[in-house]
């Protein structure tokens, strides 16, 4: 992780404003769902017995203090289903019966009951059986319909009411092969006899489930009362389905404005994954079997996956521990995902199993520390987005981490529901202040552009002053070209009446020519048409380099082997001279490029040329490369040579790579067309290359060419050093 000591003050101020918004809105979101899980428990009551045994809730009023939560107060015979004509007929006086027995989440294999001695005992069965379970009660005498829900009763059912079956769900069996299991929500109306009695019998199996009969405490009330449950479960549902289909909508709209819309797909198939689990509920589709949980399981590691996908599209591409890993932790996610399917819907039975549980709730911990972990990671290098992302991480893992909780809800409004409100709104709220700040800020740049128009518009004087200069410069710099047109002419006419000078010499010559003047005549007449040659070779090439037609042939150039071949041209043509040629190269590095060869010659020949003519006999030329850095990324080769001669004056540096210029003082009693550096310069940034030049007048010049490196293929950083002069030693 990039540590904060590596940030400046602002920066360290700023992600630290970003931990701490965390902290507030982790523990505001933390203390909702506290609000909302402990307000919406059901709590249930308890009530004496009449003289016939059945709970006198006779004195209730309904009307005034609303539903009750039969939690206490059930008779439980395990291992029996038992029917009303059971009791009608007699059961078996040997017959286990537990009294006072109390609704739990664990259903009948942990729960507690009243002892014929007046103390708690407890009741615990095999994980899968059958039981039943029944509730006599006195109601108020004005109560002729009353009405009671069954939230979760597990997995098979049959629901009698005054010896009427008014209730199926699934078919219960002792035998397995007849039994089959259902998960649902069931309403039913209560009336009472003649004489104010309610007596309820609901006998169950379980065979699939470690949790058995009824979890949760049925609500008792009038049938307003308990529809009111469903009513606003279903109102909820559509506010939830309403705010995310509008955050879907709007959101293509805002995702328009992206430069990277995936990572706003993601987003939106997390909203819809979450939308997909709460509508797999048995409360609101009862699917036969094993569907809703199949269901909701599918689509509880669907969201682990996309969250993952997401929270790993939200920043760019990095050389970091993410980086390095490249998408192979996307690929241990997904694997692991399919795994748990597959073994899911193979096998359906596993989806009831503890240790499935513990197993599902390990992968969603892992995912979410490790999304966080990745955000975390991050925050400090992008701290601008890092607030939206932050809590994004925490929201995300606390609502995930809701998914699989159990507890006996008056409404059906799921944590996790109530967190998929926070985030839409959430985020719904952040895109909105965000572009309203956008919008302020375009404000305050119209105002800007409308005060820098006003400004442009008074400087359109200083404007024209400045292009009348810039005329001015043009027809200094055409008069320039016109001189250096002239120099060239000068130089063609001179070989031209040279040659023809010696020629005429030649034939008008009465006496015979020797055969020593003979030759003499003919070297400067043929030197004088190189000379010709070269500066007309020089416009040609210097034309075609500046076209875009130029082709280059390009290929892996040593250009340690080149600029080592030059050195030992030239230390042979300068010995006797007194000039002294420094040569500093790496040892065990090619100073490999690519580029075309002939025309890299023509650049390192040039340029080591200029040094040697602009040199006088006792000075000193160091020619040197090395490998280094580049600024955008890569390496590059680093050519140099470094003179002590005459140099070039400072109001001309400028110029020097300009077509036909020569420096002043480069035209004393030297020869040249002012084409070599126009050349060079060209080719330099045909192999997108630099070239420049440092020069102090009288001390000597420096020029420097840099071009991209091709293939490293050195072990060291050692450099070794060549002179012309036997007494300049290693340490040049």
């Amino acid at each position: 992780m990039e540590s904060i000591d590596n940030l400046g003050i602002k920066d360290k101020r700023h992600v630290l404003r970003i931990f701490v918004r965390t902290i507030i809105f982790l523990i505001t979101l933390l203390v909702v769902f506290l609000i909302v899980y402990m307000s919406n428990q059901r709590h249930g009551e308890f009530f004496l017995r009449d003289s016939s045994g059945a709970l006198d809730i006779s004195a209730y009023n309904f009307e005034k203090n609303g539903r009750i939560y039969m939690q206490n107060g059930w008779d439980f015979y395990p291992n029996e289903i038992l029917r009303p004509i059971d009791f009608i007929s007699g059961i078996n006086e040997n017959q286990p019966i537990y009294t006072n027995f109390s609704i739990s989440p664990a259903g009948w294999a942990s729960s507690t009951f009243q002892q014929s001695d007046g103390h708690a005992g407890s009741l615990q069965m095999d994980q899968t059986g059958v039981g039943t379970y029944r509730l006599k009660m006195k109601v108020p005498e004005n109560s002729n319909l009353l009405a009671m829900d069954f939230p979760e009763i597990n997995c098979a059912a049959e629901i009698y009411v005054n010896n009427n079956l008014v209730k199926k769900i699934g078919k219960i069996s002792d035998n397995t092969e007849n039994y089959q299991n259902q998960e649902s929500y069931s309403q039913i109306i209560l009336q009472p006899d003649d004489e104010g009695y309610l007596d309820i019998v609901i006998c169950c199996a379980n065979f699939t489930t470690p949790i058995g009969g009824l979890t949760i405490a049925p609500a008792l009330g009038t049938p307003y009362q308990i529809e009111w449950i469903s009513t606003v479960s279903k109102i909820w549902i559509s506010v939830v389905i309403t705010l995310s289909l509008l955050i879907i909508v709007a959101g293509f709209l805002v995702a328009s404005t992206f430069r990277s819309k995936h990572k706003y797909y993601y987003f939106m198939l997390i909203i819809i994954c979450s939308l997909s689990y709460e509508l797999s509920n048995k409360f609101i589709i009862a699917l036969p079997g094993d569907w809703n949980k199949l269901l909701q399981v599918t689509f509880y590691f669907l969201l682990m996956f996309i969250a993952a996908l997401y929270f790993a599209s939200i920043y760019p591409k990095e050389f970091d521990f993410f980086g390095r890993i490249r998408n192979w932790d996307i690929i241990v996610i997904l694997l692991a995902m399919m795994s748990f399917l597959i073994a899911y819907w193979i096998a359906p039975h596993l989806l009831y199993r503890t240790s499935s549980l513990i197993a599902n709730s390990v992968f969603a911990a892992i995912i979410n520390f490790y999304n966080f972990f990745r955000v975390l990671h991050k925050t400090p290098r992008h701290p601008n987005e890092g607030t939206f992302h932050l809590i994004s991480s925490v929201l995300a893992s606390v609502i995930f981490s809701t998914l699989l909780i159990r507890s006996p809800q008056i409404y059906f409004i799921s944590l996790h529901s109530v967190g998929i409100v926070v985030l839409v709104i959430g985020t719904a709220m952040y895109f909105t202040i965000r572009y309203v700040r956008n919008f302020e800020k375009i404000s305050m740049f119209s105002q800007e552009l409308e005060v820098a128009v006003q400004e442009k518009t008074g400087s359109i004087a200083k404007v024209n002053a400045e292009l009348v200069n810039a005329n001015q410069m043009l027809i200094k710099n055409e008069d320039a070209r016109k001189k250096m047109m002239s120099n060239v002419s000068h130089d063609l006419r001179t070989p031209i009446t040279a040659i023809r000078g010696y020629i005429e010499l030649i034939m008008n010559s009465k006496n015979k020519i020797s055969q020593e003047n003979l030759e003499t005549y003919l070297r400067s007449m043929h030197t004088r048409s190189v000379q010709m040659e070269q500066l007309i070779d020089d416009l040609v090439q210097l034309t075609r380099l500046e076209s875009d037609n130029a082709k280059l042939d390009k290929q892996p150039i040593s250009l340690k082997d080149m600029i080592e071949s030059l050195y030992e041209l030239y230390v042979m043509e300068t010995e006797g001279s007194g000039k002294q040629i420094i040569l500093d190269l790496p040892d065990n590095d090619s100073l490999t490029i690519m580029g075309d060869p002939n025309r890299m010659l023509r650049v390192v020949e040039n340029i080591i040329v200029n040094a040697l003519r602009y040199t006088e006999d006792d000075g000193v030329i160091e020619v040197s490369a090395y490998r280094e850095s580049a600024l955008l990324g890569g390496e590059s080769i680093h050519f140099s040579v470094r003179d002590n001669g005459i140099g070039i004056p400072a109001a001309e540096q400028p110029y020097i790579f300009d077509r036909f210029y020569r420096a002043a003082n480069a035209a004393v009693n030297k020869s040249g067309s002012g084409l070599g550096l126009s050349i060079v310069k060209s080719i330099v940034e045909k192999h997108n290359g630099q070239i420049w030049v440092e020069s102090v007048e009288k001390k000597g010049t420096r020029f420097h060419v840099v071009i991209p490196a091709a293939n490293r293929n050195y072990n060291g950083n050692k450099s070794s050093a060549k002179t012309s002069d036997p007494s300049a030693g290693q340490d040049a």
